[in-house]
């Protein structure tokens, strides 16, 4: 058992993290034992090889639109300074998977902004203008490469801790296998290695500008009986501080969660991604809360992902978490409805009815709100977050807006 149990931390805790499970059989598992536990010991990670990145660096200099695409090993592994300090020196744009939200500032003017959508967006364009894609910490699970190296004609550059996982879309020319934020922070001690280059950013400038535009739609919408999915993420930004924390479930609304609410700072916008399921925000908000007492928790929600979690609403209140669980209520599993109508043009039965929500929030112990117009969304937020212990906000989504984005995304043209 001492071997094995060190074994399966090791697996977990490894390159990359995640769930080991350990089988025994019943007769063996109530025999007593005196075998002493195994003490753990660190290993230093490898580092990326000189000669290694003086090839990225000769890659970097005959470059003239590179890019950087960062995915979550980069939060993982708090190799966020050292990416910011990168794009400070070289003015090379980011664009971040779903669950690298905050690897850069969204202010920063070479934040390019989310990708992961599963059809060409704004920041799409970026990608095909590269003549270098860097990826950084990238998982390909996170945002498949055949979606932006359709023709397999791109220069890559693979910086993480394990080799590529190789795909017909995915052959990097070059590899710097090791400790990610080492590879970065001995990239920026030589930066000046690349000398005078001749990049061209007026395309990332506009880009960033584009989104900006589209971040900003209907941010101000005064809405009876539904509200739009803008809105609502507008009034979340205003009232979440640069370091609170808001977990998306899954559903139609973690597509627009990932598309218009950016953030600051990593590990304050936790999405699952790849092989997914519904039902993690709730129980994901009470274990922020823990973590982070301190900080605003904001949990958003589908109708049907929060009801298959639904029996936590007890654990929060026991714990007395203060957290603020959002539910965009539209009666159906929206997310499927959208993919079927996009391919073809109607969908199944999704239908489905609902409990009287604040008759649920009261029998739990919460505090509950059902808002009906867009104006009375960032009061609703501000009195949950002023309330002690778990808070409900249950709000009509216009779900009307996810047939125009996927016809607006389908009329993209990449500026030159």
């Amino acid at each position: 058992m001492p071997e094995i149990v060190r074994k399966a931390v090791r697996l977990a805790r490894g390159e990359k993290p995640g769930a080991c499970h350990i089988e025994l059989p019943e007769d063996v598992a109530r025999q007593s034992t005196d075998a002493v536990p195994i003490s753990p010991h660190r290993y230093q990670r490898p580092v990326a090889a000189p000669d290694q990145i003086a090839l990225a660096f000769a890659m970097l200099r005959a470059a003239k639109r590179p890019i950087v695409l960062v995915g979550n090993g980069c939060v993982r592994h708090d190799a966020s300074d050292e990416l910011r300090r990168f794009c400070e020196e070289t003015g090379i744009g980011v664009i971040s998977t779903f669950m690298a939200k905050g690897c850069v500032d969204m202010d920063a003017d070479y934040c390019l902004y989310t990708i992961g959508l599963q059809a060409k967006d704004v920041v799409s364009c970026a990608l095909d203008g590269a003549d270098l894609v860097i990826t950084l910490g990238y998982d390909m699970v996170e945002y498949h490469p055949y979606l932006w190296n359709a023709e397999c004609d791109k220069r890559i550059i693979h910086i993480d801790y394990q080799p590529a996982e190789i795909d017909a879309h995915y052959h990097p020319e070059l590899e710097l296998i090791g400790d990610l934020t080492h590879t970065l922070f001995t990239i920026n001690d030589n930066i000046a290695q690349l000398g005078p280059v001749g990049r061209n950013f007026s395309q990332q400038t506009e880009i960033r500008q584009q989104m900006q535009q589209e971040l900003l739609q209907h941010a101000d919408d005064l809405t009876e009986q539904s509200i739009r999915p803008q809105k609502v993420l507008a009034d979340v930004r205003r009232a979440m501080g640069s370091n609170d924390i808001l977990l998306s479930d899954v559903g139609a609304h973690k597509m627009w969660i990932a598309r218009h609410y950016q953030c600051h700072e990593p590990n304050t916008c936790l999405i699952p991604n790849g092989f997914c399921s519904m039902g993690f925000a709730l129980p994901g908000a009470i274990a922020a809360c823990l973590v982070h007492p301190e900080r605003r928790i904001l949990a958003i929600c589908g109708d049907g992902g929060f009801l298959m979690n639904v029996q936590e609403m007890e654990t929060a209140k026991r714990l007395n978490s203060n957290i603020v669980v959002m539910v965009w209520e539209d009666h159906g599993y929206g997310l499927i409805a959208w993919k079927q109508d996009a391919h073809f043009g109607h969908h199944t039965d999704l239908a489905f009815g609902n409990p009287d929500w604040l008759l649920l929030a009261q029998s739990f112990g919460w505090y509950g709100q059902q808002v009906e117009a867009s104006g009375e969304l960032a009061p609703a937020l501000d009195a949950a977050f002023d309330h002690i212990g778990p808070s409900l906000i249950v709000l009509p989504i216009d779900y009307r807006e996810n047939d125009k984005l996927t016809q607006r995304l389908g009329e993209i043209v990449c500026p030159i």
